[in-house]
């Protein structure tokens, strides 16, 4: 049975969570001032990494940086990321 996770996100280029093989990583939004990310997961499955890229708006994005996610705003809207699966 399959049940949807949240992950608080840090505001940073690159990071690693440990998701259950076979996620399917759903949306990014923020929640009360903190990015997350929200996966579809089979609980029971074997946790690996997966690694999310954060790119600002206006800074360099490589080509090979991913699968595009979503994008999120901060400090009311004075700062925009997007984010992006490097799985």
């Amino acid at each position: 049975m399959n049940s949807i996770w949240k992950y608080p996100l840090q505001v940073t280029d690159e990071q690693t969570i440990d998701v259950p093989e076979g996620s399917e990583v759903l949306s990014v939004q923020v929640q009360n001032g903190t990015p997350c990310l929200w996966v579809r997961v089979d609980p029971a499955a074997l946790k690996v990494p997966r690694k999310i890229i954060t790119h600002g708006t206006g800074h360099h994005v490589p080509a090979t940086t991913g699968r595009y996610i979503g994008t999120y705003q901060i400090e009311g809207g004075a700062l925009v990321f997007h984010v992006f699966d490097a799985a």
